[in-house]
């Protein structure tokens, strides 16, 4: 069980130990991270708090412009029925004068014609062409009052215009602002929430259980080298390490070496047997795995100074958790050949004489040779093909002239 995280070791399951899913296998101090946790939440009360207040912001803002910008609005609407209303007024008072200005000047044609028959005295003239010149006055005089209203009324207007406008502006950028500061706020949220969840995880990463069932053995502390101790209350483990192992007993795989010799001769795929020992129940295998490379004896495990080796994995198909136990040693047999009915004999057992072989098989309290040819061998039997038999007892040494102790069952 590689942890995720390091820290210090505060609690671990028992030694070889069965479990079963979701199990509790080892517990990492989370007092820092505990701290942390606390600080972030804080952090995620902050930020939450201020979206919380830039919205409240946002909304008074946008209220404010939207209020604003229905007054220019309506001020606009005031200002243009305002113009209206003064421009009809004046145009009536216009068309009044000019009415006014008509009767003055058909009066004033008149009273010329009549005085020039001598019909109306001059006075009478007089009086008409001064009326004439005052309803002219009084006329242009209003032509200028209409304009100054056309221009006066004009502007009002465009500035009310221009007030809504700029009303229109300050609700889109209100708008803008208020967009920007709440996704700025938003991605502070965001950030504090993803900080949380961060230390969230690594505070569950500091309890470890067991991802299936099957056997809990806890692992060496290699930082103690040379002490080489397992992992205990208080040590510190490291990212990636692994202080217990969970072993799945129903799979079980065998590792070995094979010397230069013999290594052609085993490949992947090959049947094979283990044993927990000599002479005890065998459980069937097959080779998995045949390294290319080879590699020199570890001393440390029992090899030979400078030999040569080669890492072979063997997958068993049957186990018996009762029996087969994880790092235990086993007898290894890998199925290199069959032989149907043959007859093997311990190797020790050959012997060459006059060059030719010769195994020794007790007779009546001596020994006699037989000559054998021989053919496949593993490292303790080797096929022979002659008069031996079936049950016949032979020497494992060049013999004495009467039948020793020695003498051993053949096969």
């Amino acid at each position: 069980m590689r942890g995720e995280i390091g820290g210090i070791l505060v609690d671990i399951c028992l030694d070889n130990s069965p479990v079963e899913p979701g199990d509790f296998i080892y517990q990492l101090d989370m007092g820092e991270l505990a701290e942390q946790r606390e600080e972030r939440v804080r952090g995620l009360a902050d930020a939450q708090e201020g979206l919380n207040s830039e919205q409240d912001d946002a909304e008074t803002r946008i209220a404010q412009a939207v209020g604003d910008a229905d007054t220019a609005r309506e001020d606009l609407g005031l200002a243009q029925e305002r113009a209206q209303a003064e421009r009809a007024k004046t145009h009536a008072r216009v068309e009044y004068a000019q009415g006014q200005f008509v009767r003055a000047e058909r009066e004033l044609t008149r009273s010329q014609r009549l005085a020039e028959i001598n019909y109306i005295p001059g006075t009478k003239l007089r009086q008409a062409e001064k009326a004439y010149r005052r309803q002219q006055f009084e006329l242009d005089q209003l032509y200028a009052e209409y304009g100054d209203v056309e221009m006066r009324t004009a502007e009002q207007v465009q500035s009310a215009e221009t007030a809504l406008a700029l009303a229109l502006h300050e609700l889109e950028t209100a708008g803008a602002d208020a967009r920007s500061h709440m996704a700025d706020a938003r991605v502070r949220v965001a950030e504090a929430e993803r900080r949380l969840a961060d230390v969230e995880e690594k505070i569950a990463q500091c309890t470890v259980t067991a991802p299936a069932a099957g056997l809990a053995v806890i692992q060496t502390n290699s930082s103690n080298w040379p002490e080489r101790r397992p992992y205990r209350l208080g040590d510190r483990v490291e990212s990636g390490d692994a202080p217990v192992t969970i072993y799945d007993l129903t799979k079980m795989q065998v590792r070995c070496q094979i010397g230069e010799m013999d290594i052609s001769r085993v490949r992947r795929g090959q049947d094979a047997f283990v044993a927990p020992g000599k002479g005890e129940e065998r459980y069937r295998g097959k080779v998995a795995l045949v390294e290319e490379l080879a590699k020199e004896s570890n001393v440390w495990e029992g090899g030979t100074p400078g030999k040569r080796v080669f890492g072979v994995l063997v997958t068993l198909d049957e186990t018996d958790p009762t029996r087969l136990r994880p790092g235990m040693t086993a007898d290894l047999e890998v199925v290199l050949e069959r032989l149907p009915e043959t007859t093997l004999a311990p190797i020790r057992a050959v012997f060459v004489e006059s060059g030719e072989q010769v195994i020794y098989r007790a007779v009546d309290g001596t020994f006699e040779g037989v000559p054998v040819s021989t053919g496949p061998r593993n490292d303790l039997f080797v096929e022979v093909d002659g008069g031996l038999r079936a049950g016949d007892r032979v020497a494992l040494e060049r013999p004495p002239a009467r039948l020793g102790e020695r003498a051993e069952e053949g096969r």
